[in-house]
């Protein structure tokens, strides 16, 4: 039996995965869709109209067609339904709304993340009904903290479209938060919002949302055990993060210092963390095997403990993965059933993605499940290279291959996505992965002896220690020399990474000489895209004035240097970050006055350009206006835009992202009254000049 028999969910998969990048592209009418059901439907019947064997077997492949159209139709019908359930009814509205938190909120650099649903637009005339999905941020407050998932809000907003790609390799953002069902975002002052007396109601229909509210209520429970042992700073941002999947507390330097080593997926709660839950509740519950009734009992309860787990800490993808497999594994040993661990894999895929279609797009989702099919597949044959007999050299050695199956899988995703390797993860996970598994296990004892004086203090002595010295050795390596390589994919070269990888893996699995050619070829196209954009990058000159509502980010890209003005480099860094790992330039050279470049003036190419970031030009006069190619105004300046004309004459003006609305709107109209070029960074995106 081959593994397309052995794995029925991975061909129900290759059906309805089409379905779902095909809505994103195609718009595919009514009539269309209901036709190719039709035709689906009557292939099925049709197949079922062969009586004899020997004629089933030779049209079997109709039965199989007729499933696999009808599956993308479905697909692509979900995508549709999750977009109709999801509408936005208070755009560029101002106006008092009432809204119900659908997520606890996130604390940001300068404000509080709060995902909520809109409920009423309570307006001074009447109240209506409203209906949406939107992120709200607010201001930074004590009292926001204490809300959960459920609280209702009364906010005084006005509700926009969040903003699409502005900057060249830049992040859809629009994108990403619509395929969540949020379409719109708002930022509320503290004195613009105050907690609704209303106590949280949920309806018979929102069961779901009861339940996560409860699952809330108990990681902050859970985290002030945590605390009460007197576990705070870094130790308990990683804790938190490890174990209920909290990350408000993990701090951004300690952040970039996992994230650095490939670390990151010890933070993240996924299939690690819930098989160590796994191998805990098991053991625990190791009496219960005698008869069936207690197999049953076992059976139940293990899903109980795995299922609460994935509740507490959020229900992330990588979460609702790893549950439903070992819910899959549960069952199948606990009844005696012969359990095919890829069918587990991609019947939990299948799961997710008919519950949620978008999963499909989610880095973390695409990350978990070519990690895990990635050590299922090349960990055996890794772990097989050597042969160790002593039993702790093996683990040792069992543990690199693991890292190494782990890191062959999800390298395109990381390159494609990061633009960059931690070269050191090897020495990573040897770390990393027995601490972790050790803290888990402390954590665990820790909430389960709460109630025992002195025994949960040792405990949690030691949890605090094996946290200190996780993080320790973390930031040592970080900063061991050439601990990350900057290397960037773009999709066409993800593909064929991808292709590479399989095309190789099934040559050592079959040993056919044309599937070798293949992997070899899609390899060296691989190879031969970087080196074309390396090429590119040497021989191209460009000016940008990125977008960002905050600080000036303007970047003089020659030949592959790259020279940025900037008021906020870690900023910069964090907006321009990816255009430069994609185009291949070398670090950023910061400037504030170079031969070319000083005070805002700069003669770059042939070209003239002035940077206004200050009052320089306020009350100035002069009566032969300098002449440039291009004026930014930028640093959120405010100046008389009539005034700074008459002191400098340009054939473009260019006003960045951090110049407010209506002094852009004034700036643009005195423009094209004097016949200048007028771009508005905020409304049109990044600008950009290419230079021949």
């Amino acid at each position: 039996m081959n593994f397309l028999h052995r794995t029925p969910f991975f061909r129900l998969l290759l059906a309805i995965i089409p379905g779902i990048i095909f809505y994103q592209y195609i718009n595919v009418p009514a009539y269309l869709l209901y036709l190719l059901v039709a035709l689906s439907a009557i292939t099925i019947l049709i197949a079922f109209l062969f009586r004899r064997s020997r004629f089933q077997y030779k049209f079997r492949w109709i039965f199989g067609a007729g499933t696999g159209v009808f599956l993308s139709v479905l697909s692509y019908f979900l995508c549709l339904q999750f977009d109709k359930n999801h509408p936005f009814s208070a755009l560029n509205e101002h106006a008092v709304y009432e809204v119900s938190l659908t997520a606890s909120p996130v604390e940001k650099a300068r404000s509080y993340l709060c995902k909520a649903e809109l409920i009423r637009n309570l307006d001074s005339t009447q109240v209506k009904a409203a209906s949406g999905h939107a992120i709200i941020y607010l201001e930074k407050d004590s009292a926001v903290r204490h809300l959960l998932l459920g609280d209702r809000l009364l906010i005084d907003a006005e509700f926009k479209s969040p903003d699409g790609v502005q900057n060249p390799d830049g992040f859809d953002y629009a994108r990403y938060l619509k395929r969540q069902g949020i379409l719109a975002t708002a930022y509320v002052p503290t004195e613009k919002w105050q907690k609704s007396p209303a106590t949280p109601r949920f309806s018979p229909a929102e069961p779901f949302k009861f339940l996560l509210r409860q699952a809330d209520k108990c990681r902050i429970f859970l985290l002030d055990i945590y605390r009460k042992y007197n576990i705070t700073g870094d130790e308990f941002g990683v804790l938190a993060a490890l174990t209920l999947g909290y990350t408000d507390e993990l701090q951004p330097d300690l952040l970039k210092s996992y994230s650095a080593t490939g670390a990151m997926h010890i933070l993240s709660v996924s299939g690690l963390h819930v098989g160590i839950v796994y191998a805990v509740i098991l053991f625990l519950l190791g009496f219960l095997s005698k008869n069936k009734r207690q197999k049953i009992l076992k059976i139940i309860l293990i899903m109980l403990f795995l299922w609460t787990y994935a509740f507490i800490t959020g229900l992330s993808p990588a979460v609702l993965r790893a549950t439903i497999m070992f819910s899959f594994v549960t069952v199948s040993a606990g009844m005696g059933w012969k359990s095919q661990i890829y069918n587990n894999i991609f019947a939990s895929a299948f799961c997710l993605l008919l519950y949620n279609p978008n999963y499909l797009f989610d880095i973390g989702f695409q990350l978990s499940y070519s990690a895990v099919l990635s050590i299922v597949f090349f960990q055996p044959q890794i772990s097989g290279w050597i042969f160790i007999s002593n039993k702790l050299l093996k683990k040792v050695w069992d543990l690199v291959a693991v890292s190494l199956a782990a890191q062959l899988g999800t390298a395109p995703f990381v390159l494609y996505y990061f633009h960059q390797f931690p070269n050191f993860f090897l020495l990573t996970n040897l770390v990393a992965i027995p601490l972790s598994t050790v803290i888990i296990y402390l954590a665990i004892g820790l909430l389960l002896i709460t109630f025992i004086p002195f025994l949960s203090s040792a405990v949690a002595f030691l949890l605090k220690w094996s946290l200190w010295i996780l993080n320790f050795l973390i930031t040592g390596i970080q900063n061991l020399p050439f601990s990350i390589s900057t290397v960037s994919m773009d999709f066409r070269q993800l593909l064929f990474a991808f292709f590479g990888i399989a095309f190789l893996s099934a040559y050592f699995y079959r040993k056919n000489f044309n599937v070798l050619i293949a992997g070899l070829i899609s390899i060296l196209l691989v190879c031969g895209m970087f080196t074309f954009q390396k090429y590119k990058s040497l021989t191209t000159t460009k000016f940008i004035v990125f977008a960002d509502s905050r600080v000036p980010i303007i970047n003089f890209v020659e030949r592959g240097r790259n020279y940025v003005y900037t008021t906020d480099r870690i900023q910069a860094e964090k907006i321009a970050g990816s255009f430069w790992k994609t185009n291949l330039l070398k670090s950023p050279e910061y400037i504030e006055s170079t031969s070319w470049f000083n005070d805002g003036f700069a003669g770059f190419h042939e070209k003239r350009f002035f940077i206004l970031k200050d009052t320089l030009l306020k009350n100035k006069t002069t009566s032969q206006p300098l002449q440039v190619d291009y004026l930014i105004l930028s640093n959120k300046i405010k100046p008389n835009i009539e005034q700074i004309l008459k002191c400098v004459h340009p054939r473009t003006v260019v006003a960045d992202k951090s110049i407010s609305k209506w002094y852009t709107a004034h700036a643009g109209e005195v423009c094209r009254t004097q016949g200048i070029s007028f771009w508005s960074v905020a409304e049109k995106g990044a600008f950009v000049v290419n230079f021949k």
